[in-house]
């Protein structure tokens, strides 16, 4: 069966054109016969734009019993994606320290701008309320952890791309490859500011404006959803970043909701439970009535904000290791610890 030549540009070719900006574009093939990788031994047809239901086996036409027609498989839960992407994150381990400590750090960023324009400028950062200045202070903020966030990703990402290339990945290489791409995380920081704060404006107007916050920040979701590995692997600025990304999601739309919401979902529920025992540890420590019941109060809210740091650590990693996956087999690049024929046939744009 035909796959998309592996035109695309790999991290070799980041570490050496950090400014490379060609988008990475799928193969077209011409028709006819091509391998089945969903049958082994068997050939599909391709008409030049889409797979048909035609396949043989070569070798049987003497027989009369080779051409035949046979359906598309219908695609399956990718049980081997997301595993390949446990195992390959968790040879990583740093990537989800790095996680946690650029969560740490931007925290610190964004407070840096906001407690001094607080506490000595007398400034009420947000959306409404604090003027113009206010408005200011809130973005600046924002933006500061935007970008530190975005950085942090992006190294992850690289993470991704250099084990998938078979190459070591260390946090100071990945960081050192995110780095190389941080005009264009910066702009996708500024472009990520700019819609959140429109959400939060939005959401004020009224409940015209929060189902309008709301079917936007869905969109936005879905619309970027490969947009850091689009950036780190093409090089591409906001608007090209887009396109690309809502392209990709539109062609994969199933594979990419399926594998995420399967890998996300028990780190989500951590999550979760880790926000109800903190929640609990406060209560406990707020109605204290003795040395005992204040300890375990404090234990638990300690363990609660911990777990959930921690577990959110993990399902950002393995979040970002899955879509830098799904983007390489988007384009057509091989996904390493993942058998093809668990995937849904690559169609040729």
């Amino acid at each position: 069966m035909p796959r998309a030549a592996a035109t695309g540009p790999s991290m070799l070719a980041i570490t050496s054109r950090p400014c490379l900006k060609e988008a990475v574009k799928m193969s077209s093939y011409p028709a006819g016969w091509y391998p089945d990788y969903a049958l082994a031994g068997h050939q599909r047809y391709w008409d030049g734009e889409h797979w048909t239901q035609y396949v043989y086996l070569p070798g049987d036409q003497e027989s009369g019993s080779g051409r035949t027609r046979r359906k598309l498989p219908k695609f399956r839960p990718s049980a081997q994606l997301v595993t390949a992407t446990y195992r390959m994150l968790f040879a990583d381990r740093s990537m989800i320290a790095l996680l946690f400590v650029g969560a740490v750090v931007a925290a610190t960023a964004g407070a840096a701008i906001m407690f001094p324009a607080t506490y000595w400028g007398h400034v009420t950062p947000g959306w409404s309320g604090g003027g113009v200045l206010g408005v200011v202070v809130a973005g600046a903020s924002l933006g500061a952890v935007s970008f530190v966030l975005q950085v942090v990703a992006g190294a992850v990402v690289a993470a991704a791309v250099l084990r998938a290339e078979g190459r070591s990945a260390t946090a100071r290489e990945a960081l050192r490859l995110a780095w190389g791409r941080r005009r264009q995380l910066l702009a996708w920081a500024l472009a990520s500011t700019l819609v959140g704060a429109l959400l939060r404006m939005l959401e004020r107007v009224g409940i015209g404006g929060v189902v309008a916050a709301l079917t936007l920040n869905i969109g936005w979701a879905l619309a970027t959803v490969f947009a850091t590995p689009v950036i780190m692997v093409e090089g591409t600025m906001p608007v090209a970043t887009i396109r690309r990304s809502a392209g990709l999601l539109r062609r994969h739309f199933t594979v990419t909701l399926i594998s995420g919401v399967s890998l996300a979902l028990p780190w989500i529920v951590l999550a979760v439970g880790s926000v109800i025992v903190g929640t609990a540890g406060g209560f406990t420590l707020a109605l204290a009535g003795g040395i005992t019941a204040t300890i375990t109060g404090a234990v638990m809210l300690v363990a609660g904000v911990v777990g959930f740091c921690f577990f959110a650590a993990v399902s950002s990693a393995l979040s970002a290791y899955l879509e830098t996956f799904l983007y390489r087999y988007a384009v057509g690049l091989p996904v390493p610890g993942v058998d093809q024929h668990w995937l849904p046939p690559l169609r040729p744009a």
